[in-house]
């Protein structure tokens, strides 16, 4: 037995506001934001196989599927148990797993979707969409429109600039720090959430947990509701409290913005800001300004850019004396939790459970 690990990669102009699309089963997937007007794609694939011969056949069967045009790429990975577990039956190789890497121009549309992969994002201002049903999503300095699903991992975003948030997660905490948030809209069922930021007045602030904390470091004036069974508002800085018996509120400073929590049994903390909770300046530049229209064309128009196809970049093989292993039965059990998820024959609530089951 051994491992055969293989880097390709892929340079393609999408321009300063094109878009991205990634859907993959598992695996990491990363994005950066960065200068210029084209997309870098690298992706890595670790495949455990007898033999050399064997892994690059099961390589064939599960390589991404690249698709592209004047201002876009889009990358999916095969389905698993169909590409790699013949492979793994019948060629004697398994791929493990392909971890997708991108750096985009900062204002690009990213769409990433994964069943059980985590999620990484940096440095980016156009809109964003991350979606996981068993990974972590992590992001940082980024901007603009962003929405954040998952049901049994974590959302994490740090160092934000000017953001409007909606995330949600079942089991899982949110955790959110920007330099101002002009709309937020997060959600869990019993994980905690923590939301340090100043918060624009223009805009609806709302945090929904059924049994989880909420958190709230505001850095500057605010009013927080607290709607709840049997809940309460604890704050640690200068406030005027009102309400009971299922609704408080608190004013801080002004008042200005405003912050609302649905609950039933958690509670609301107000804590004091403390000087690294505020955000200097984020990596990413200011959102791109709206593109103009284009001129007319001159001539006909052409078909798809095709720049570049995949290519290899550097490859290892290294053998081992550990035998053949067995494929492991709780990870084939939380895939095919997954795809029943995705095929729609079970909800997100029995998805949740059956994952938390079959990890002991």
């Amino acid at each position: 037995m051994g491992t055969l690990e293989r880097t390709e990669t892929l340079t393609h102009k999408i321009g300063t506001n094109g878009r991205v699309s990634v859907k993959t089963l598992t695996g990491a997937l990363r994005v950066r934001g960065i200068e210029g007007e084209e997309a870098h794609l690298s992706v890595t694939y670790r495949i455990r196989a007898t033999d050399q011969l064997a892994a690059e056949r099961a390589l064939d069967t599960g390589r991404v599927i690249v698709d592209r045009g004047p201002e876009f790429i889009e990358v999916e990975t095969p389905d698993r148990r169909v590409s790699t577990g013949l492979a793994w039956l019948f060629g004697g190789a398994r791929v493990f797993r392909a971890e997708i890497s991108l750096d985009v121009p900062w204002g690009t549309q990213i769409r990433y979707e994964t069943m059980s992969g985590s999620i990484e994002a940096m440095a980016l201002v156009g809109d964003q969409k991350y979606k996981t049903v068993s990974g972590d999503i992590r992001l940082w300095s980024v901007g603009g429109l962003v929405e954040a699903g998952s049901v049994t991992g974590s959302i994490t975003l740090d160092r934000g600039g000017d953001v409007r948030l909606r995330a949600n997660t079942v089991s899982g905490g949110i955790k959110v720090r920007a330099r101002r948030f002009h709309g937020l809209a997060v959600s869990t069922t019993s994980g905690g959430i923590a939301v340090v930021g100043d918060l624009d007045p223009s805009g609806v602030h709302r945090a929904e947990s059924i049994s989880g904390r909420v958190d709230l470091t505001p850095l500057s004036g605010v009013t927080a509701e607290l709607r709840a069974v049997s809940g309460s508002i604890v704050s640690h800085v200068e406030h005027r409290s009102e309400g009971g018996r299922g609704y408080w509120r608190s004013i801080v400073g002004d008042g200005r913005a405003s912050f609302r929590v649905n609950s039933t049994s958690g509670s609301l903390h107000i804590l004091a800001a403390r000087p690294e909770d505020r955000v200097v300046a984020p990596t990413a530049p200011a959102a791109p300004a709206a593109p103009t229209a284009p001129a007319p064309p001159t001539a006909a128009p052409t078909a798809p850019i095709e720049e570049s196809e995949l290519h290899e970049t550097e490859e290892t093989w290294n053998p081992d004396e550990t035998g053949e292993s067995a494929p492991d039965p709780v990870q084939d059990e939380e895939l095919a939790v997954l795809q029943a998820l995705e095929r729609g024959e079970i909800g997100v609530d029995e998805a949740a459970d059956r994952l938390e089951r079959a990890r002991g």
